[in-house]
């Protein structure tokens, strides 16, 4: 990162930690101390024999862990069955292949504007050898009713579409379960994270080359479209590493910084310079405030005594 980002990023882990601490620890506390009244949750941690992390260390950054912190991305995972005949005819009838799009179970498509559902049609629509195969949640909108290579379906067997050869890619919200389900299946990615740490997934998988962003602030045709030009796609599959040995994914990136840099104190020595100067900019502000309101009283004083004189 370079300076500027390391700055802000030092001036977000505060907020972002005193956020999340009280909307998922309070949450749960409260749920878990109506059955065990003094249950603390950061103690729960710290005593537990086991931590268990719902991500995969293949993709995530690399951090310096203790063994108590266990991986278990993946956890749910079942076995595929075949696909139902609909589905069987929409793999066949593309030429190239066919595209999955889903936001997952919280994220609804139909709540999109407008706009951002016809640029998404649009941008479908620049690819007529390809099918695209959309989670929306309302048959009734008949949303894709003049895109013939189109489809939707309140639900769909994200699964099995994963495990299809013909599947070229997966457009998500990046969330933790889809992004680990696409890997494990060497599925590349379109992803537009929506909220919470579905950014942070989204970037790990960017990182990783496995897949391409979406601005949800800045989605066009043109936009949605561009990250499928073959010359741009930037893919990688799980067998890259074990074919190309070690690509330097599980490295510690803090083996390149200085002892400054990793310690932060050049943004910490940067923000009190910073505060000094502010601290010491108000008390000026407030000396010459004073010393204008003592001036103002002794002129005041001085002409009421001229006054009296004069009389």
């Amino acid at each position: 990162m370079s300076f500027p980002e390391r700055i802000l990023n030092f001036l977000g882990y505060i907020p972002d930690y005193l956020f999340t601490k009280a909307m998922f620890d309070g949450e749960v506390e409260s749920v878990i101390r109506e059955k065990v009244p003094d249950f603390n949750m950061m103690d729960t941690i710290a005593d537990s024999a086991f931590y268990f992390v719902n991500s995969e260390e293949h993709i995530d950054y690399a951090q310096p862990i203790t063994h108590k912190i266990v991986y278990m991305g993946g956890l749910g995972k079942v076995q595929s069955v075949p696909l139902e005949q609909n589905y069987v005819d929409i793999f066949s009838s593309a030429k190239r292949g066919v595209i999955l799009f889903s936001f997952g179970s919280v994220v609804q498509s139909n709540q999109m504007s407008p706009e951002i559902k016809k640029a998404f049609l649009d941008a479908f629509a620049e690819f007529p050898d390809i099918n695209f195969v959309w989670k929306y949640e309302k048959d009734e909108d008949q949303v894709a009713k003049d895109y013939k290579n189109v489809f939707t379906g309140k639900w769909l067997p994200q699964n099995e579409f994963l495990d299809h050869p013909r599947l070229l890619a997966f457009i998500s919200h990046a969330g933790m379960n889809s992004i680990i389900e696409a890997a494990s299946k060497g599925v590349p990615m379109i992803c537009m994270p929506v909220f919470a740490d579905q950014k942070r997934n989204a970037k790990l998988l960017e990182r990783r080359g496995m897949a391409v962003l979406l601005d949800k602030t800045d989605l066009s045709k043109e936009n949605i479209a561009k990250p499928m030009k073959s010359e741009e796609r930037v893919v990688k599959y799980a067998e890259f590493a074990a074919e190309f040995g070690d690509t330097g994914t599980l490295q510690l990136q803090g083996k390149h910084l200085t002892f400054v840099q990793l310690h932060s104190l050049d943004v910490i020595f940067t923000l009190m310079v910073l505060l000094m100067a502010v601290i010491a900019l108000m008390f000026w502000a407030v000396r010459k405030m004073i010393r204008w309101a003592k001036v103002k009283v002794k002129n005041n004083v001085a002409n009421g005594d001229l006054k009296k004189k004069i009389r």
